[in-house]
């Protein structure tokens, strides 16, 4: 279902999520990366399964070879240098193909608040490894800011990784339109950080009281930007 109206008040920027909002990640490709990953490491994927859960702050908050040392000492584990960078070339490779076909209507949506001078960005909680996979997408020359949690080493819903990324735009948060899938209390996370959360609806059954988009390219119509820029921020 998607908004009615356009967002009350100037719109001065657009802040996307990554995964599920710009860049497609089904369930089955999350488990290949991860199956992958531990079979690299000489791991059975129920035996990594545990710990690479309860760590998932740690792997998104800094380098994510830094991540695998550690957890190769936290387990007492034998896999090597060489296995470990096996582990981070499959799991690269998997997620990658998901860069190689953005999200229906991404690419469009982008180029053309590009085209209208909307300062674009991106928040994602996301390994360190994804910085050169979205540098080099088609996604990549489209935003002007991208603040990924291994670099900002902080995640959604934390509201500071939201004003983080409206800094960089140079534009209050306030005036920014904020859109995602949901995840991560992500949408609650960038109301409190004074943005206006936008769900995209992916047909998730996904709780929310605010506005929804049913597609990204409504993301224009519900801004108010009617094929013209914003004041200049």
């Amino acid at each position: 279902m998607s908004a009615a109206a356009p967002v009350r008040g100037p719109v001065r920027a657009v802040v996307f999520d990554l995964w599920k909002t710009l860049v497609p990640l089904p369930d089955d490709v999350k488990r290949q990366a991860f199956t992958e990953t531990a079979r690299a490491l000489g791991m059975r994927p129920e035996e990594l399964a545990g710990p690479w859960a309860q760590t998932r702050v740690r792997r998104e908050t800094g380098p994510l070879d830094v991540y695998l040392d550690g957890l190769r000492a936290d387990l007492d584990a034998p896999w090597d240098d060489a296995q470990q960078a096996e582990a981070m070339r499959v799991r690269r490779a998997v997620h990658g193909r998901g860069f190689a076909r953005p999200a229906e209507g991404a690419v469009e949506t982008l180029t053309r608040l590009k085209a209208l001078g909307v300062p674009v960005g991106l928040v994602s909680n996301c390994s360190s490894d994804v910085r050169d996979m979205l540098d080099a997408s088609a996604l990549g020359p489209l935003i002007d800011v991208s603040v990924l949690s291994a670099e900002a080493g902080l995640m959604k819903p934390d509201p500071e990784i939201f004003l983080l990324a409206a800094r960089r735009l140079g534009v209050d948060s306030g005036a920014c339109l904020y859109v995602g899938d949901g995840h991560d209390d992500e949408l609650d996370g960038a109301s409190m950080a004074g943005m206006t959360a936008v769900l995209l609806d992916l047909g998730e059954d996904h709780p929310w009281a605010g506005p929804r988009i049913g597609g990204l390219p409504e993301v224009l119509e519900l801004a108010g930007y009617g094929g013209r820029a914003p004041d200049a921020v």
